[in-house]
């Protein structure tokens, strides 16, 4: 993934009862309206979700390494 690109996905919490684990993302898109749109679709059925950006994504990666180390 190209990290110099602003990219955004909607992100499902572990809230939204999905039965393919805790936490679960969508694809990403230059878009950042578009996936808010999403968002609130989701939303209005009643799931627990949020968006992303895949900066915020690497910094949170990039916290876990130390914890797996």
């Amino acid at each position: 993934m190209d990290f110099k690109q602003l990219l955004w996905r909607v992100v499902y919490t572990k809230n939204a009862n999905l039965h393919s684990g805790a936490f679960c993302a969508g694809p990403w898109h230059p878009d950042k309206a578009h996936v808010e749109r999403c968002a609130e679709v989701l939303r209005a059925r009643q799931l627990d979700v949020g968006i992303q950006s895949n900066q915020q994504a690497q910094k949170n990666a990039s916290s876990w390494d130390g914890a797996l180390g």
